[in-house]
């Protein structure tokens, strides 16, 4: 049998992995079998244990090659961030997480699939250290927002970054995965104004300089008083 060039090794990889991703998308990891996979990739069993040891190892595989994919798409996306938390980044930005969401699919149906067979043990590194990785990634912007006092004293504009872009990303998510059919009421663009202006603004009106007076505050000096 003659050696296969480098080329022909990977589209026959990418052929069993096509396959595979198929069939754990469709009826789970566990339920899938090696030999679903060659049947699905039309080629022998034997074939596929060339390339693989195990099931888990194609399932690696392809998660290993959409991470490369999502890390790649991050960094372009926070390339193109100047000033985080301003809401003309902050809106753009939201535009863009949508396209990442709605573009990989799969990807994300993998995830929820891992999570549920396999207690998140292959994607648990893209959320573990999030807001240490964004806090590098915009030391000087959130540094120069603290000095500035562009942002609350006593508000980690790493923490809030964090916050947006996992409101955007769980948001599109919903909509994309699970049949959202604009689950906030509005139209994406609306939701992604509307996320902006509360983490921009807050929820609360401002009083006295301020300094937000809650309602609830206000009920419970009335008790005291009594």
């Amino acid at each position: 049998m003659p050696k296969l060039s480098p080329s022909a090794i990977e589209k026959n990889k990418g052929r069993i992995e096509e396959a595979a991703k198929k069939l754990f998308i469709r009826q789970g990891f566990h339920a899938t079998s090696m030999r679903n996979i060659a049947a699905r990739a039309g080629t022998s069993l034997g074939n596929v244990y060339n390339y693989y040891r195990t099931k888990e190892e194609i399932l690696g595989s392809i998660i290993n090659k959409y991470q490369t994919v999502i890390d790649g798409r991050l960094r372009e996306i926070f390339d193109e961030i100047d000033e985080p938390l301003k809401p003309e980044s902050l809106i753009r930005f939201g535009g863009q997480i949508k396209r990442m969401v709605n573009d990989h699919h799969d990807f994300w149906l993998l995830m929820y699939i891992d999570v549920l067979e396999f207690e998140n043990r292959h994607f648990r590194k893209m959320f573990e250290g999030l807001v240490h990785t964004l806090r590098r990634r915009f030391a000087s912007q959130f540094k120069e927002m603290q000095s500035c006092g562009a942002i609350h004293c006593d508000v980690d504009p790493a923490v809030g970054f964090t916050a947006v872009y996992m409101q955007f990303f769980n948001y599109f998510l919903v909509e994309k995965l699970f049949g959202g059919n604009r689950h906030f009421g509005l139209t994406d663009e609306q939701v992604i104004t509307q996320l902006t202006g509360m983490y921009c603004r807050g929820l609360l009106q401002n009083h006295n300089g301020g300094s937000t007076k809650s309602p609830w505050a206000k009920k419970k000096t009335r008790k005291a008083a009594r």
